[in-house]
């Protein structure tokens, strides 16, 4: 009875065996991430179908929290909690533009996303000295075609 049993639950064993190894390991998919200077999470799962959503949010996070990708504001008018809009870094002042321009209300330090950098210069002088070279040897000969 005992040879029986060994039988009929080695199958069992292979058929699990053969369940775990079509498990697939979804962890290093890649974010493809929005080339438009302002998007929400709609737009983000838009471009990444095969991720779930909470997916999706704990990646922005984990980009917001590196400085990547930092909150615009949000869209208003909509029932219930408004939908958020980022941007990646670095903001411009066309990207604020752009989103006054959308009617999205602005976080609070929006005007100190962008980043400005003063660049001075001083004026380095050039000089350019030009020395005129013979043409010594050269024989130009001039032919007239008749």
């Amino acid at each position: 009875m005992s040879c029986a049993m060994i039988q009929t639950s080695y199958p069992r064993k292979e058929i699990l065996v053969k369940h775990m190894k079509q498990k697939k390991n979804k962890t290093n998919q890649v974010v493809t991430w929005p080339t438009a200077s302002l998007f929400s999470i709609k737009e983000l799962h838009r471009l990444n179908p095969k991720f779930i959503e909470i997916t999706l949010r704990v990646r922005l996070a984990k980009k917001i929290e590196a400085g990547e990708v930092v909150e615009i504001g949000c869209i208003p008018g909509e029932k219930g909690r408004p939908q958020k809009v980022f941007s990646m870094v670095p903001v411009t002042q066309l990207t604020l533009d752009k989103a006054r321009a959308e009617k999205i209300n602005l976080v609070d330090n929006a005007d100190k996303l962008v980043q400005i950098v003063s660049v001075k210069t001083a004026p380095t002088p050039v000089t350019l000295t030009l020395t005129p070279t013979p043409l010594v040897g050269i024989k130009t000969e001039v032919s007239t075609i008749v």
